[in-house]
């Protein structure tokens, strides 16, 4: 059975942003109880790595297209800052991007 493991600091932190996340918004879905147990265990294996892989690549997708929701993210909300939201997004895609090729190994 395939597995992996996250060794590097690097990962760990991308793991537990994604973790933070879930449990920002108190999700208990399938993905987030995959990224807590990622987070507590600092594994995965089997078809977890698929459901990981899957989950970062549909991310990545949908920051791709990501224009009409931002459109529409602020317009409903008019306090929010533009460019921290745009720099929040440009470091999601880069540590999706950094699991997505982890996981494809």
């Amino acid at each position: 059975m395939a597995k992996r493991e996250f060794k590097n600091k690097r990962l760990k932190e991308i793991i537990k942003n994604i973790a933070d996340d879930f449990r920002y918004s108190n999700e208990m879905g399938e993905y987030a109880l995959l990224f807590y147990k990622a987070d507590s265990s600092g594994a995965i294996n089997g078809t977890e790595i698929e459901q990981m892989l899957e989950y970062v690549t549909t991310g990545l997708d949908e920051l791709s297209k990501n224009i009409q929701w931002r459109e529409e993210f602020l317009n409903e909300n008019a306090g929010v800052d533009e460019m921290k939201m745009l720099q929040n997004m440009k470091t999601i895609e880069e540590e999706y991007l950094e699991l997505q090729n982890f996981l494809k190994k």
